[in-house]
């Protein structure tokens, strides 16, 4: 079923976002699609190849992190094989290394006070969540309606994100490479990549 996921069109699966509630498994993967502008469903937006002005967000490719820069050990983020998960110290942050290619890494926000203009019809609504990825050499935007990039909980709640990545941390999987901050989460594989925040998206 994972080859039945496309890059660049709309998701529609049935089960609403129910992983974002910790109910989600992984392995769900989408298996309709329709065009982005007809609504519903999870759309993936072109991805622009600059990212906007954003002081203080560390839009500088300069500081990319490199494997030298994991300051935790991936394996703790482990959850069904290969894929990786972690969520921000909020919570509202949640994010996945997945297997499948044309996931690839990514965040969704449980609550995005901010949506950005590529996704006009995503409005924050249980089943149309923001959210963000790069895969495939391109980051992209996602309005999706399941937890695509949401682990399992590991406290013993109902919550579904994984383990937190405290914020001044960097995960490191594969390629792929993230870091949390008070300011949000910015992940990059080969210099691609997006920063995702409640306030705030951009893609570089």
């Amino acid at each position: 079923m994972r080859s039945a996921f496309v890059s660049a069109v709309v998701v529609v699966l049935a089960g609403g976002l129910a992983a974002c509630d910790g109910e989600s498994s992984p392995s769900r993967v989408p298996v309709t699609t329709q065009p982005a502008d007809q609504g519903g469903g999870s759309t993936i937006a072109p991805a622009s190849n600059e990212p906007p002005a954003a002081p203080g967000t560390g839009a500088d490719r300069s500081d990319l992190p490199s494997r030298d820069d994991a300051t935790v050990d991936a394996r703790d983020y482990q959850q069904h094989g290969d894929n990786f998960y972690f969520q921000s110290p909020s919570g509202n942050i949640m994010c996945g290394f997945v297997e499948a290619e044309s996931l690839g890494v990514g965040c969704q926000l449980a609550d995005a006070k901010v949506i950005p203009a590529d996704l006009p019809t995503c409005d924050n609504s249980p089943a149309r969540k923001v959210a963000a990825h790069v895969a495939g050499g391109r980051s992209e935007f996602l309005c999706v309606n399941q937890g695509f990039f949401v682990g399992e909980p590991v406290d013993g709640t109902s919550k579904g994100g994984g383990k937190v990545l405290n914020y001044g941390d960097t995960v490191i999987v594969r390629s792929a490479a993230c870091t949390s901050t008070e300011q949000g989460v910015r992940c990059d594989v080969g210099g691609r990549g997006f920063f995702i925040a409640a306030d705030q998206q951009y893609l570089f």
